[in-house]
């Protein structure tokens, strides 16, 4: 295996254990703030989602997936 090829899948998996994770309130799926595909303030707090699709989901009705007895598709 190339050195160099190594050293890169090394530092990108270092970059991404430091982001702050996220889990996406609709499917429960755990994201970055980097790697979230949509975001969206809700009462001044900001959701991440893994798709667009969630977040959509999210914001018809925030206090359904906010909701503690909520239990997420995924």
């Amino acid at each position: 295996m190339n050195y160099n090829v190594v050293k890169e899948i090394n530092m990108n998996n270092n970059n991404q254990t430091n982001e702050k994770k996220h889990t996406d309130p609709v499917c429960g799926m755990e994201v970055t703030e980097i790697g979230a595909a949509a975001k969206y303030e809700y009462k001044s707090k900001m959701y991440y989602f893994c798709a667009p699709g969630c977040m959509n989901s999210f914001k018809k009705e925030p206090e359904k997936y906010l909701d503690p007895n909520y239990k997420p598709s995924m």
